[in-house]
């Protein structure tokens, strides 16, 4: 279980503090209410533009990663379709210099027309790199387009076209920047040998004098209904082999049921016996690769299972396969008892690692947060324990449905 405690400032920003006392090392996460799915549908990758842009630098601080490490310290950021992140890791010694760091980027980040102009390049290569020179760069802009009609999941993080980037003005990222980087749409978890007092004394000192025109994110947003057809799509592909995805929508972060179709995607497909791996690799040689994973999302989450097939297998075959195999586990045999058992334990192993990990343990602070539920991160391991492999199975029905998938098949280019 774990002891925390939160309070909110006047300007709207909730702070989170778990003490450590066994850390050197204080770990400072912020979470900004935002992500891809807030973006205009004409302006995409603006989140994921923010993720370059927040270490750019301010006023008082020109060379942010400088000063991060001058001080001892370490960060990082990611940017999903729904969240933005940033964790600072100082010394304890240095807690001060984290909360004048963080704060001073949220209260003036400087934008200008050179910073904008080198994170539009750094982000336009990343895009072409990742999306346009790689394997399967391009699935999940196809995954979403197949999937989504309205809603604002039917583009990628990265952006949906290139254009939106390198059209940005100026005025169009401040305007992001001034709507969504605020007190009232962040949370700061603070995990570390740092007491209670002094977090609210440190908070309230660097943070609680930022106050921004602007209201927290009402996340609210168009949702396409879940179709009880096949949908279809296919396309070339750089990668050498052909291949077959296989995507499902499934529950949000906050369901319960999340965490059994985690469990079922690790019991498929998670190890080297899985089903997948010991029926469709190494005993029928249908594919030379095929695992499947749950993606645990505040909005919903996505169910995606593939192969990459091996010479002379069609494409319907490997897709048929795959629903045979994944039928043939939604059904409950005594052989799956074992199977089970491990997976539960691996489970709650993670979760006991966690607790290891402070910059783990802030970052799921923040997201438990965000999703309106903090103290059900005490929960998970009960909900785990709690789960019958009949319930996962169950749950996996009623979600995992041959007439509602979405299919891709990819080809090597020629």
């Amino acid at each position: 279980m774990y002891s925390f405690n939160k309070f909110t400032l006047s300007n709207g920003l909730r702070v989170i503090h778990l003490e450590d006392k066994s850390r050197t090392t204080l770990v400072l996460n912020t979470l900004y209410n935002v992500g891809a799915r807030d973006e205009n549908p004409n302006s995409t990758g603006f989140a994921h533009l923010f993720e370059h842009l927040m270490f750019s630098g301010s006023e008082n601080v020109p060379i942010f990663d400088k000063e991060v490490e001058e001080a001892g310290g370490q960060n990082n950021a990611f940017t999903n379709n729904e969240i933005t992140n940033y964790y600072l890791v100082m010394p304890t010694e240095n807690a001060e210099t984290a909360f004048w760091l963080e704060s001073d980027r949220m209260n003036d980040l400087n934008i200008n027309e050179k910073s904008l102009t080198v994170q539009k390049g750094v982000v336009v290569e990343e895009f072409k790199q990742r999306c346009y020179n790689a394997p399967f760069g391009l699935l999940w802009h196809h995954i979403r387009h197949l999937m989504y009609n309205k809603s604002p999941y039917r583009w990628p993080t990265i952006g949906d076209d290139i254009k939106h980037i390198e059209d940005a003005t100026l005025e169009d990222v401040k305007g992001f920047y001034d709507r969504f980087y605020a007190p009232q749409n962040g949370i700061v978890s603070v995990v570390g040998n740092l007491d209670f007092q002094t977090t609210k004394v440190l908070a309230e000192k660097w943070f609680g004098g930022i106050l921004k025109d602007t209201t927290a994110n009402p996340n609210q947003y168009h949702d396409d209904p879940i179709v009880s057809e096949r949908q279809f799509f296919e396309a070339e592909d750089l990668s050498p082999n052909p291949a077959v995805f296989l995507v499902w929508r499934g529950p949000k972060f906050i369901d319960k049921d999340s965490i059994a179709l985690e469990m079922f995607s690790d019991m498929l497909g998670g190890s080297d016996v899985s089903p997948l791996q010991m029926k469709l690799v190494k005993e029928e040689q249908i594919f030379n690769a095929a695992e499947c994973f749950y993606l645990r999302g505040f909005g919903e989450g996505l169910f995606v299972l593939y192969g990459i097939l091996n010479d002379g297998v069609s494409h319907q075959d490997g897709e048929a396969s795959l629903i045979r195999v994944l039928k043939e586990n939604q059904e409950y045999s005594a052989a799956m008892d074992r199977t089970y058992t491990g997976v539960k334990n691996r489970h709650a192993t993670n979760l006991l690692f966690e607790a290891t990990q402070p910059m783990q343990l802030a970052q799921r602070l923040c997201f438990f947060e965000n999703a309106g539920a903090l103290d059900d991160i005490n929960n998970e391991q009960s909900l785990i324990e709690s789960f019958s492999l009949n319930d996962v199975l169950t749950v996996s029905k009623q979600t995992i449905d041959a007439n509602s998938v979405s299919v891709i098949y990819y080809h090597p280019k020629k």
